[in-house]
């Protein structure tokens, strides 16, 4: 790992695992992992580093609801801490908990980019609702 020793890599490892709840798991091989621990393991290496900004492509998936639940507060404690978050996902309803500014897709086109709570502050819908609205009609109103 560019620039760190290996006392600072177990270090943030050990800690990291933590966040993660992989500690148990630790010395076992990828390969028993499930597909959460997977994930949960991916997250943990692209935080090493304590980057600025992280880039995740549909971290939520294979996650269980407390995984999820976890992996969220893990998330909002980044942001939090000044970083910036920027991932893909289909899960509505997380990106609702987490973003401060979605964009919607729609056949490789951005149609809406902009503050989640544009979208989904007025309590009157969810952002799944609403991303389905956006899709029918094109745009927002």
């Amino acid at each position: 790992v560019c620039g760190m020793d290996r006392r600072t890599i177990r270090t943030r490892t050990d800690e990291l695992l933590k966040d993660v709840e992989l500690e148990e798991a630790a010395k076992r091989p990828l390969k028993t992992y499930s597909k959460g621990m997977l994930q949960r393991a991916g997250i943990a290496q692209a935080l090493l580093n304590d980057p600025d900004l992280l880039i995740l492509d549909e971290p939520f998936t294979g996650l269980d609801p407390l995984a999820r639940i976890h992996f969220r507060n893990l998330l909002k404690k980044l942001r939090d801490r000044g970083k910036s978050i920027f991932f893909s996902s289909h899960e509505l309803g997380e990106t609702e908990l987490l973003c401060d500014n979605v964009a919607i897709m729609k056949k490789g086109r951005c149609i809406y980019h902009g503050p989640v709570d544009r979208l989904a502050g007025d309590g009157g819908g969810n952002l799944e609702r609403l991303f389905l609205e956006v899709l029918e009609k094109g745009g927002v109103s």
